[in-house]
């Protein structure tokens, strides 16, 4: 009888603890990920995500911060909800919230704020946990996909590298800001594409390759970043997972198909907005580098600050401290040939590109080249090199990169600590490994939660910023206008106010010091003497920021605004329309330019204006209330009634707009129904003179003179002088009923109360 052989191929056998670091062809999953320990794979996972959640969780009592107010706060697409989402998709980035020339395509990020505020409306709690849950996936896909990449040789490392990614503080920016959900999200999809790709590079399954394609194209709509992986995927496809060199091609066929599908629409819809002007000059202030028409820059200074920058992305790599919000002029000054910055940053870095290509040439697998070349590629994005960014510096922008040097940290530690070549997971019971990445990783948490308490709203974060970075000019501007502006109004107490305000004008004259020509610090300026009621100091102010920024939108309106509190309506009207000009969503220039044109009885201008701010805020009763006012002062009291009507099922006692329907019906001859109207205002409110001087004329036009007569006297003894028009009304009542006697002797009251008032 044949006997079956009991011979097993190599890659099946049982392997045991012992026999992992002799063995590097048995299977890539350890015994103690199959039986379920702490080091299993899933366990590891939920390891990291769970370091992910608590080391930000203390961000979600943060409020709304920075740019939160353009994506999510003031955004009148995403404030929509869920009935925006086509528009969102099918609109530049900016749309919701201004209009400008150079704006870019990433819904996907505006999508998910739209959906939250469908389901559970304006929290910032709400949205900073969906950030930091977002995170999470990050924080795990990463170490999967390293996992998978190493094909499960490398788990310690790739544990080690997310578990530091975890916790690196340079994220912080990008966690405790809402607004930074499309970085998340970009890095969360992108991962998750190159996952897919990897399982399709060993099964073959063209579904994994439809999944991966589609997961590359949702982290490219998120945001830009990840276009550095249409060079990376090729690199990892043809060199670090070479398997089958048509999947490859295939999956590089894939990346390069999604991104020219994002380059054909994201063209289409800014084209169609003329959004797509890449051209548009980058602002001095948001980027040094730019230069400005009173400090030209040498292309020697611009190539040695370029390279320093570089160097400060290096060092939060390791040593991320100070953060920064913002690293504007002068916070990282000009340097040249000179400058030993320079010279220690081209150093690093040519000594990284030397070690990278001589490993690389070495083993064309070699991990180390991989994280020198995954840090190199998605850093230089941000380089200022290719193009200048709309910031010199900025932490987001290290997001992607700081991947590839954490996994260059964690590969330091299997080195020089482990000291075993492809260590296995069960290398991280070593005490030698503990001692390394527990304090690593207990200072880099200590540094993100405190700054994400940093986080908690404006005045807090630039403050902190600001004792930092003491020269940096938009910083002063940042404290000025956040004390001013969200300080200021949650301050009940009018002496607190007052130093509030005052504080706030010292920030800025320090701004002044620095940059004299930042237009940005005589708005703010402008702003508090305005509230100050020092109106010369305010227009002189405003016009100081219009003198250095012509196109400046808020100054614009605040200029017309201090002439609109004057009076000097006509003079107003040219600054409002010109902040409309270089802003069409800025709403409040449509409110002030209405009421100039209210107050210069053009009611039809006024209409428009109105109509059009409604397109910003739908729910405005202040707006409505004017608007339906703007079309009673044109008799068109059909539309009057229709936006009072609206107030009264949100105020059903509100007095003026009772009263005003009752006008409507006043003048529209149905006194019956007016004199009702006019009664329940002035049972809303007994001291509304109006509504007794309009009650007594629709009682007096209906026939009821007695009645009318003793309203008059009620409106006599409530207001003396404001009654004054209403007196003739008690003669011509008098006269109706017959009673001529009483008719003329009020006719001679009412002409001696207009002669006293006329003397008074």
């Amino acid at each position: 009888m044949a006997t079956k052989p009991n011979k097993k191929p190599a890659g099946q056998q049982p392997v045991q603890n012992s026999q992992l670091q002799s063995a590097p062809s048995r299977p890539t999953v350890a015994p103690a990920a199959q039986s379920g320990d702490l080091w299993s794979f899933r366990n590891l996972c939920i390891l990291i995500g769970l370091v992910s959640f608590v080391v930000y969780f203390n961000s979600i009592w943060n409020g709304f911060v920075m740019d939160d107010v353009m994506v999510l706060k003031d955004n009148r697409m995403v404030l929509r909800g869920t009935s925006a989402i086509p528009e969102l998709l099918s609109t530049p980035h900016m749309r919701g919230y201004l209009i400008i020339p150079n704006d870019l395509y990433r819904p996907l990020s505006l999508v998910m704020f739209a959906i939250e505020y469908q389901f559970f409306g304006l929290s910032p709690a709400v949205h900073h946990f969906f950030n930091i849950l977002t995170f999470v996936g990050c924080s795990v896909m990463l170490f999967i996909v390293l996992n998978k990449l190493f094909d499960g040789k490398k788990m310690a490392v790739a544990f080690m590298a997310a578990l530091i990614f975890a916790v690196h503080p340079v994220h912080t920016e990008v966690v405790a800001n809402i607004k930074s959900r499309d970085e998340l999200m970009c890095f969360f999809f992108g991962f998750l594409s190159l996952s897919m790709y990897l399982n399709y590079m060993k099964d073959g399954k063209m579904s994994q390759l439809l999944l991966g394609t589609l997961m590359f194209y949702l982290s490219i709509i998120s945001k830009e970043t990840v276009i550095a992986f249409v060079g990376i995927i090729p690199m990892i496809f043809f060199f670090y997972r070479n398997e089958s060199k048509q999947r490859a091609m295939m999956i590089t066929a894939g990346t390069l198909l999604a991104f020219v599908i994002f380059m054909v629409i994201r063209t289409s819809v800014l084209n169609a907005y003329d959004a797509n002007q890449p051209a548009a000059q980058v602002e001095f202030i948001d980027n040094a580098l730019a230069g400005a028409f009173d400090m030209p820059l040498s292309g020697i200074t611009v190539f040695a600050t370029k390279v320093v920058v570089m160097g400060h992305y290096l060092r939060l790599m390791f040593i991320p401290y100070p953060l920064l919000s913002t690293y504007s002029f002068n916070s990282i000054p000009f340097a040249d040939l000179a400058s030993i910055g320079f010279w220690v940053s081209l150093a690093l870095y040519v000594a990284m590109i030397y070690f990278m290509v001589t490993r690389f040439l070495k083993d064309r697998k070699d991990p180390w080249a991989f994280g020198i070349m995954f840090y190199l590629a998605t850093i230089f994005l941000f380089s200022n090199f290719p193009f200048l960014m709309g910031a010199e510096l900025a932490e987001r922008f290290a997001f992607f990169a700081s991947a590839g040097t954490c996994l260059l940290m964690a590969l330091a530690i299997e080195h020089w600590i482990i000291k075993v070549k492809d260590a296995d997971i069960t290398a991280m019971r070593s005490s030698k490994a503990l001692m390394v990445l527990l304090p690593l990783c207990l200072v880099y948490s200590g540094l993100t939660i405190a700054r994400n308490f940093e986080w908690k709203d404006n005045v807090t974060l630039y403050k902190a910023d600001i004792k930092r970075s003491p020269n940096d000019v938009r910083l002063y501007h940042n404290v000025g206008s956040a004390l001013a502006e969200e300080l200021y109004e949650q301050e009940p107490d009018t002496l607190k106010k007052k130093q509030i305000d005052d504080e706030a004008l010292t920030y800025l004259r320090k701004g002044l010091e620095i940059y004299p020509s930042y237009s940005s610090l005589f708005v703010e300026m402008a702003r508090i003497y305005d509230r100050k009621k020092m109106y010369d100091s305010a227009i002189k102010y405003n016009q100081l920021a219009l003198k250095f920024s012509p196109i400046d939108f808020t100054a614009n309106n605040n200029l017309g605004s201090v002439l609109l509190t004057a009076g000097r309506y006509r003079e107003a009207i040219p600054y409002f329309l010109l902040a409309m000009q270089y802003n069409p969503n800025f709403k409040y220039a449509y409110l002030n330019v209405a009421r100039c044109y209210n107050q210069l009885q053009q009611y039809d201008s006024a209409v428009i204006n109105y109509r059009k701010l409604l397109e910003f805020e739908p729910q405005n009763l202040e707006v409505i209330q004017e608007l339906g006012t703007s079309y009673f002062m044109r008799q068109k009291y059909d539309s009057a009634k229709y936006y009072y009507d609206i107030i009264l099922q949100n105020k059903p006692n509100d007095a003026n707009t009772i009263n005003n329907i009752g006008a409507i019906l006043l003048n529209t001859k149905q006194y019956a129904q007016a004199v009702t109207y006019f009664q329940k205002a002035i049972a809303a409110n007994p001291e509304y003179f109006n509504a007794y001087s309009n009650l007594s004329r629709a009682l007096f036009f209906s026939g009821q003179y007695q009645a009318a007569i003793d309203n008059i006297n009620k409106e006599l003894q409530i207001n003396q002088q404001a009654a004054i028009n209403d007196v003739p009304y008690i003669a011509l009542s008098y006269q109706k009923m017959g009673n001529m006697a009483k008719a003329k002797e009020y006719e001679a009251i009412s002409k001696q109360y207009f002669s006293n008032f006329k003397l008074e």
